[in-house]
């Protein structure tokens, strides 16, 4: 399926095999430029997480048209070139490779992690900056790479101690059999035991399972109180949910988390997860004001099409702007140049609060924690105040590959 947002900026980023395109034919960064700057931006417009990925492009053109709008980038145009990875790391591989080769400045992307171990060594080959809008589990250090999303590590143990005083104790998990899901299982699994809480059963499930039955009925004979979900994709969420409301579980467990149900998949799965918590650097609801107004510009510029963003989708929009910042405190598109100055600038206008990346390639950002309501939104209920990431990277990434 293609999405309004593929049509309309269709670029003809048609999939070029690797066997196809050759390794020869990749060249090193573009040639720094003195106006202007191209930013090749990859999401998932089809597959599992397409309504996710359609949130990110509409968060990126807003960037990018609120940078233009205030001079744009070396006196020019920022520019995207958009492709599309349909949720699959192979196709990412590819769609990376094209870009590579139309010489783009920089990548933004918003994939999974599956995606994202695939293609960043396409990045390192080329030299090439690379900003990871995505919330994930932490841990990729590499010289070209920056992280604008959340991390795991900010926000599962002090999450998990929200969750206890709640009056459970006793885990079940259900999770994406994907890197994610399986290493941030593994920190609830470390977490657990110093804040007394027992783990009596694990799920891994692939994505696009339709038939929850045979969990549900292992969560119910687990004894457990407590359920944490950890499901990526839309369907996948939805399909859960409703089938764990029509079953009475939700109803009878004292507690249920989730790590991965964000307000985009939130506003599709609607009422089933009523009731639900979830922990994040971002909701929707926020009445702040930075966020009211990123709203409205959405509203303003997509109308009825407008996606609901989310953890997944708004750090685009801070990508997008902090690159932009970057590059014109640098002078110059060249990587070293817009890698170092990454770690000296900030969005002070994020939707969640002042942004500002440091040399170990992640931030330091405020983190909540909601109910989800009947209306399929978030309520929040607490703040976690700023966590800081424990340290990633060590030692810290240099700026670029070594020449």
């Amino acid at each position: 399926m293609r999405f309004f947002m593929v049509r309309k900026y269709a670029l003809s980023l048609g999939l070029v095999a690797a066997s196809a395109m050759g390794v020869c034919a990749w060249k090193a960064q573009a040639e720094p430029k003195e106006k202007g700057a191209i930013v090749g931006f990859v999401t998932e417009f089809s597959g599992n997480i397409s309504l996710i990925g359609e949130a990110g492009m509409q968060s990126a053109q807003l960037a990018v048209d609120e940078v233009n709008a205030a001079g744009g980038v070396l006196g020019g145009k920022l520019e995207l070139k958009v492709a599309d990875d349909a949720s699959d790391p192979g196709t990412a591989l590819q769609v990376w490779e094209k870009l590579v080769a139309e010489r783009v400045d920089a990548f933004i992307f918003r994939e999974t992690s599956a995606a994202r171990v695939a293609v960043l060594p396409v990045a390192e080959k080329a030299n090439i900056p690379a900003i990871y809008a995505n919330a994930y589990e932490g841990g990729d250090c590499r010289p070209i790479l920056y992280t604008a999303g959340e991390i795991e590590p900010q926000k599962v143990a002090p999450y998990l101690k929200f969750l206890k005083s709640k009056g459970a104790s006793k885990i079940f998990i259900v999770a994406g059999d994907i890197n994610w899901g399986r290493i941030v299982t593994e920190m609830v699994r470390k977490a657990a035991p110093e804040l007394g809480l027992s783990i009596l059963g694990e799920e891994f499930t692939p994505y696009n399972t339709t038939d929850y039955s045979p969990v549900i009925t292992k969560i119910r004979n687990s004894g457990a109180d407590l359920l944490i979900s950890a499901l990526g994709g839309t369907p996948d969420n939805v399909a859960f949910f409703k089938q764990t409301r029509s079953s009475g579980l939700m109803q009878s467990l004292k507690v249920v988390g989730n790590l991965a149900l964000d307000d985009t998949t939130l506003a599709a799965v609607g009422s089933a997860a009523k009731g639900s918590y979830m922990v994040a650097s971002y909701f929707m609801t926020d009445p702040s004001e930075a966020n009211q107004k990123y709203l409205s510009a959405l509203k303003a510029k997509f109308g009825n099409n407008m996606k609901v963003p989310g953890i997944y989708s708004e750090p685009v929009y801070d990508s997008v702007h902090l690159y932009a910042l970057a590059v014109n405190r640098a002078g110059t598109t060249e990587t070293s140049a817009v890698l170092k100055a990454l770690s000296e600038v900030e969005f002070q206008a994020s939707p969640k609060g002042v942004i500002r990346l440091t040399p170990d390639r992640h931030a330091a950002m405020p983190i909540y924690i909601a109910q989800a309501t009947a209306e399929g939104t978030y309520k929040v209920v607490e703040s976690l105040g700023v966590q800081q990431p424990p340290k990633q990277c060590n030692p810290e990434p240099p700026f670029g590959m070594p020449r």
